[in-house]
């Protein structure tokens, strides 16, 4: 692996890389007329004029090839010649295992005999010992290959570039040129900085030890429809970043910088920042809005402090154009704050204690403290578009431009209680509880009190088979000291007047006349899960909402939330829900390397609607 030393800033965005080797790596290089890769067992197979170069120093010919990637041996068999920087052998089959450095040979002599080298000395082989059983087995591969290639190059435990390479997409041959497999126990590699899309397939078109470079073919039905996405990879033994062009081939495009790097065991730093753009071809830019986040932590023996902080420009035109994206990607909708020519900034700073037993007590607690930062001098959220006073908040004839803000909040939790037989596996119950409180107030004088409690209990019936039951009460208190939210009955006709006093008609819903910033939700959860495979996952999740204030068909009081770019809303907990749903969802394999998941929900014709929109998502793994 090699050692990135990263270093980032907020605005301007400076950082540097630096690479250092701090290890030799097995590079083997693979010529043969048919190569084949099965996804499924990570396996190249090869036949035909067989050639592989090592970068241990020595080259190999002969007529088959087989290559475990998990296990990190290769075989190659059939009229075998191996040669050094010295010598020349003829033999029958050889096998190099990688991670110890042996290579076994049986050579073609007057007498038979085998040779073990040992540490890559190819000079002085060890002759006549006793080899393992299954050096020289190969596997019986059936069904047809992930993709073929005409030749390629394998790091060891890190990639496999393939080229010429041709994928099966079940059964119809799809050219992929240039494509690398990547299968580093590098957790770096896995992370990424683009939105979701309901099908994403993802050509890794170039990589190395450190680095991945791919074009993403996606289509997402809420936003963007059918387009290409890029990707660049730089990963480290303690760092990362990634970079990103989501859509490519869109007027509208998110490019977004993720930044990382953990330094020493205590103190880690995270930036993520994303520059908005709205312009078609090379023609002029319509909009242009950027931000950034800044993400510090550092760990105490019992505790943590996390320190956000945001800086964002919603118009780098430096004019009135409205931006308008829609909420396709991990930022707030730019559509919400249109025309703003705001650029606020915030700072919020979190001490959090670790889950610390009480006592002697099944019972465990943890405390966090926080002090925030507010302020723009620019424009308010609505922008002077509309005449609006600059600043964040207007309130008592007070126009603010920085707010601060303080939160204190606690958590109570039970740990998982086991309870039935607990010499059976499948007769356990399992119970968990939890409360959270918080309060945080503002200089505006407002404060906002929320109170979470969870309890829920599961068990696995059968080794696919499980369940559980969970029941939610959130109380959320958004109080303001003077004023607050005025009174308002909601009609479900137009045009209908609900009277403060009697006589009611019947399409107003009074409950509404007593909110004041107080809600409560109350959801009770229950899920079936079937699991038989690896291959295929079942299951149905019914959910039933007590909320107050309650939704209201027809009306416009509580809409529903925005959706994400699969067509999720984004607020799993919002006013206004459904008082019943259910919601199927099936995963299955497609082919070897990936997965289709289908899931829908039906509302029980509330509002005159049944069934909501198939969500259909195909992932790669």
């Amino acid at each position: 692996m090699r050692r990135l030393s990263l270093a980032a800033g907020l605005v301007p965005l400076v950082f540097a890389l630096a690479c250092s080797a701090a290890g030799a790596t097995t590079l083997v290089r693979l010529h043969a007329q048919h190569i084949a890769f099965y996804y499924d067992r990570f396996l190249i197979e090869a036949d035909g004029h067989v050639q592989v170069r090592t970068s241990d120093g020595f080259t190999v010919s002969g007529d088959a090839f087989s290559m475990d990637l998990k296990l990190n041996r290769f075989l190659i068999a059939g009229h075998v010649t191996l040669k050094t920087a010295t010598d020349t052998v003829n033999g029958a089959a050889v096998s190099d295992f990688l991670d110890f450095n042996r290579l076994y040979f049986v050579p073609v002599t007057s007498e038979p005999d085998r040779w073990t080298f040992l540490n890559n000395d190819l000079a002085h082989p060890v002759k006549g010992r006793i080899m393992p059983g299954d050096v020289f087995f190969f596997p019986d591969v059936t069904g047809r290959p992930s993709l073929t290639a005409s030749s390629a190059t394998i790091s060891e435990r890190t990639y496999a570039h393939f080229y010429g390479a041709i994928g099966d997409l079940g059964g119809a041959p799809v050219p992929l040129g240039s494509y690398v497999v990547n299968f580093a126990p590098n957790q770096y590699f896995a992370q990424n900085s683009l939105s979701g899309a309901n099908f994403d397939a993802t050509v890794n078109v170039a990589g190395s030890n450190n680095a991945l470079t791919a074009v993403h073919i996606r289509y997402d039905a809420t936003n963007f429809g059918p387009y290409l996405a890029f990707e660049q990879h730089l990963v480290g033994q303690h760092e990362y970043a990634v970079f990103s062009i989501n859509p490519l081939t869109k007027a509208q495009k998110f490019v977004n910088l993720d930044l990382y790097d953990l330094i020493g065991k205590r103190f880690q730093i995270q930036t993520f920042t994303q520059y908005y753009d709205d312009q078609h071809y090379l023609g002029p830019r319509s909009a242009a809005a950027q931000t950034t986040y800044v993400t510090v932590n550092y760990a105490f023996p019992h505790s943590y402090i996390s320190t956000v902080g945001n800086f964002t420009n919603y118009n780098l035109l430096g004019n009135k154009v409205y931006a308008t994206p829609g909420p396709s990607d991990t930022v707030p909708s730019y559509t919400q704050l249109a025309g703003s020519e705001a650029h606020p900034t915030q700072l919020q700073m979190t001490w959090t204690s670790f889950n610390n037993r009480i006592w002697k007590l099944p019972l465990y607690e943890q405390t966090f403290v926080g002090w925030g930062w507010n302020h723009d001098s620019v424009g308010s959220q609505y922008g002077h578009v509309k005449g609006d006073p600059a600043g964040l908040q207007e309130y008592g004839g007070y126009t603010y431009y920085t707010i601060y803000n303080h939160l204190l909040g606690y958590t109570a939790s039970l740990p998982s209680l086991k309870f039935g037989d607990l010499n059976s596996p499948y007769d356990i119950y399992y119970f968990n509880a939890s409360v959270t409180a918080q309060r945080q107030w503002y200089t505006v004088p407002h404060h906002v009190n929320t109170t979470t409690s969870v309890a829920s209990l599961s068990r696995q019936f059968t080794r696919p088979f499980g369940t559980y039951v969970a029941y939610q009460i959130q109380n959320t208190n958004d109080l303001y000291e003077n004023g607050g939210y005025p009174s308002y009955v909601p009609s479900s006709q137009t045009g209908v007047v609900c009277p403060d006093k009697p006589p009611y008609p019947p399409d107003c819903d009074y409950e509404y006349a007593a909110f004041r910033g107080a809600s409560t939700l109350r959801t009770l959860n229950l899920e079936f899960n079937y699991l038989p495979n690896p291959d295929f996952n079942l299951s149905l999740l019914g959910r039933k909402h007590d909320d107050f204030p309650g939704p209201f068909p027809n009306g416009q009081v509580f809409l529903t939330p925005l959706k994400n770019p699969i067509g999720q809303p984004v607020n799993y907990n919002y006013l206004g829900q459904p008082p019943y749903d259910v919601t199927p969802d099936v995963r299955f394999r497609l082919l070897p390397h990936m997965l289709l998941d289908v899931q829908r929900t039906y509302y029980f014709n509330y509002n005159n609607q049944k069934w909501g929109s198939f969500i259909v998502q195909v992932l790669p793994q």
